[in-house]
């Protein structure tokens, strides 16, 4: 799990869980810096490895579409059938009107398509989780902290 110090316990995690390794890492940084708190897995059969060993934090989960495995449907029909309460957001790579319907009807909250609209990414979490002004100022401060790094960075090369 990664975040700024000094995050609340409190606060909702963003569970990710996406097999291509750069989608994964750019989704990890901007949920960072937007100050949430984030834990991500490249497989589905990861993540459900640890759903069963550990209770989740409340939050959300964004899910590539087409994962290898056990698929991406398939694990939102049994996080509801295990009653596990997560909002969940599949991510597709095409905006192909079958996928979204067999994601919603398997319990996912939305399906947004890829590329990712960040604002709209991040607006659809906030929505999800409820907490909304709290994502807003600590993406504001996390913003800040980022720049003053690389400010930092430039004047000491």
């Amino acid at each position: 799990m990664i975040g700024w110090p000094g995050m609340h316990s409190d606060k909702y995690t963003i569970y990710v869980i996406d097999p291509d390794e750069a989608v994964h890492d750019a989704l990890k940084t901007l949920l960072f810096a937007s100050g949430m708190r984030v834990e991500s897995f490249l497989t589905a059969e990861a993540f459900l490895d640890v759903t069963r060993r550990n209770e989740l934090a409340r939050g959300c989960l964004l899910v590539e579409a087409e994962l290898p495995g056990i698929g991406s449907l398939a694990l939102v029909r049994e996080l509801h059938d295990r009653g596990i309460d997560l909002q969940v957001i599949v991510l597709a790579s095409t905006s192909d009107r079958g996928i979204i319907a067999q994601a919603l009807k398997a319990g996912a909250a939305d399906v947004l398509t890829k590329p990712l609209v960040q604002g709209r990414l991040l607006d659809r979490l906030k929505e999800l989780t409820g907490n909304a002004a709290e994502i807003e100022r600590d993406t504001t401060q996390n913003l800040q902290r980022m720049q003053s790094i690389g400010d930092d960075n430039e004047y000491h090369q």
